[in-house]
């Protein structure tokens, strides 16, 4: 039967309704390849870059909550990602879009971090321990009992190494350095055995190589001990510590420059040196202990303390020689426990207590246990910038540890500012732990915690710049300096298992 001119339209019209659907299948199987390689591939990207980031100089703590998205977000995508990567025509640009995507993501929200460019060897014999080291031009020094090393900041590699003569251990060295004809000195003590550590020598610290002897009248040493602070650099100077007083050289070839002696009853404790300044501390029996302002020319007098420590000290520091700053912990429960500040004319200016109302102030690195650290140059907990004292302070809980089968560690800590010329707070800063190493750097300084090295400004407080730690990880105080812009070298005492004795970050 032939088909009517209505039959001819309705049969348009379900071609028509076909064909549209066709369409709508496809734009429907369009979207799924493209929304799955979008949402995939940013996804992928962004968790890729999460897990090789820190490896590439980026931290922060966005990385963790970027890491858990992408896993949230590929469980419900994982699928659309395979699905447009089995029709590359459509997926694979769409997968290049989300992969640059996630990429951006990352870039905008990742933070910074240093990682370990390089390590030195662990130590040997495993009871050795470093005493101090230092820092000169591209070199960093690390001094051992019976061995000296300086490593090139950037890349690690040894420059030279220098051994005591003989059976000679270090027992002294100076806590800074000065400089020479042939660039940096550095002042190292040595002795045998249980005998006074009556030989100081002016080690080049670019070559390695001895320059002059010096023989010192000291009292008698311990075993293998160091005693720290009792030779000094002041300018183009050097001051050694001996039984009756303080005899200057000069740092060029040692010749004798001038005596000084310590009052009668009383007995040499420490020597600090400034650019133009000598402090020397005497202990006296029962009575204050006497600090002196020396001109390190010629040692002439320019300031003489009576220290506020009757019945004598527990502990005693100079923290800074310009301006003049001592830490004093008297023997006394009630005595001075404080840093104290003074003016050029031996004028007190600041007392600022070590264990105030509300912080504990850790002068020495670590607090009094940092003693046994370091021992021939302990590490400063508190420095001087300007006339502002920079120190770490501590609280009651602080740090916590939970118990149970899975313990957990949450810390937090500050630098807290105080000025010489009044003791006055100025400002704090707050950091995600405690502080392991800290460095001045210009105006500013550099907090270095178990997971993060932070840049504060010393003259408000705030925080500049704030780096990841990556690579090893610093539990115990060490000595922290700066090797260029973000880069940094750190030396541990103690370097035979957990912590390499020196390495490089950046």
């Amino acid at each position: 039967m032939a088909g009517g001119p209505e039959d001819s339209v309705v049969r348009a019209g379900w071609r028509a309704r076909f064909a549209w659907g066709n369409r709508f299948a496809w734009d429907k199987e369009t979207w799924m390849v493209v929304s799955g390689g979008v949402l995939g591939a940013m996804f992928v990207s962004m968790g890729l870059a999460v897990l090789f980031g820190p490896a590439n100089g980026f931290g922060g703590d966005s990385l963790a909550f970027m890491g858990i998205i992408s896993i949230l977000g590929l469980m419900p995508c994982g699928a659309g990602f395979v699905w447009a990567l089995i029709h590359p025509r459509v997926g694979f640009p769409s997968a290049a879009v989300g992969a640059l995507l996630g990429l951006g993501i990352f870039l905008c929200f990742a933070g910074d971090g240093v990682n370990d460019t390089w390590t030195a060897p662990l130590d040997r014999p495993s009871t050795t321990r470093a005493l101090g080291s230092w820092t000169a031009g591209d070199l960093v020094v690390r001094v051992r009992p019976d061995l000296v090393v300086a490593y090139r900041s950037a890349t690690g590699a040894v420059v030279w190494r220098w051994t005591p003569p003989g059976q000679d251990s270090v027992c002294a060295m100076s806590r800074g350095t000065g400089q020479g004809e042939a660039g940096g000195i550095g002042l190292i003590g040595h002795s045998p055995h249980d005998k006074p550590c009556a030989a100081v020598t002016a080690l080049g610290l670019t070559d390695g190589k001895e320059g002059w002897t010096a023989a010192v009248d000291t009292p008698a040493r311990d075993g293998d001990s160091a005693a720290p602070d009792v030779v000094a650099v002041a300018g183009p100077q050097a001051v050694l510590q001996e039984k009756d007083g303080w005899r200057a050289v000069r740092l060029a070839d040692g010749a004798d420059l001038w005596r000084g002696t310590a009052d009668p009853g009383c007995a040499p404790l420490q020597v600090a040196g400034g650019a133009q300044d000598v402090v020397t501390v005497a202990q006296c029996g029962a009575a204050p202990p006497v600090l002196r302002s020396l001109a390190a020319v010629d040692g002439q007098e320019r300031s003489r303390i009576a220290l506020p420590a009757d019945g004598g000290l527990k502990n005693l520091a100079v923290v800074s020689v310009d301006p003049l700053a001592v830490w004093v912990d008297a023997q006394g429960e009630r005595g001075t426990h404080a840093v104290l500040g003074y003016d050029r004319d031996g004028r007190q200016r600041a007392s600022i207590p070590v264990s105030g109302e509300e912080y504990d102030l850790d002068v020495m690195l670590g607090g009094l246990h940092a003693f046994d650290e370091f021992d021939a140059r302990p590490l400063f907990g508190g420095v001087v910038v300007g006339d502002l004292f920079i120190v770490p302070g501590e609280k009651p809980g602080d740090v916590t540890i939970s118990g149970g089968k899975h313990p957990s560690r949450s810390a937090t800590g500050r630098l807290v500012a105080y000025s010489l010329a009044d003791g006055g707070q100025r400002w704090t800063a707050g950091l995600d732990d405690q502080v392991t190493g800290l460095v001045v750097d210009g105006s500013s300084v550099w907090a270095m915690t178990r997971g993060r090295i932070v840049r504060v400004d010393a003259a408000t407080g705030r925080r500049s710049a704030e780096l990841d730690v990556n690579g090893t990880s610093s539990l115990y105080p060490v000595d922290l300096s700066v090797a260029g812009p973000d880069r940094f070298a750190v030396v541990a005492e103690d370097g035979t298992r957990d912590e390499p004795p020196v390495r490089g970050m950046g």
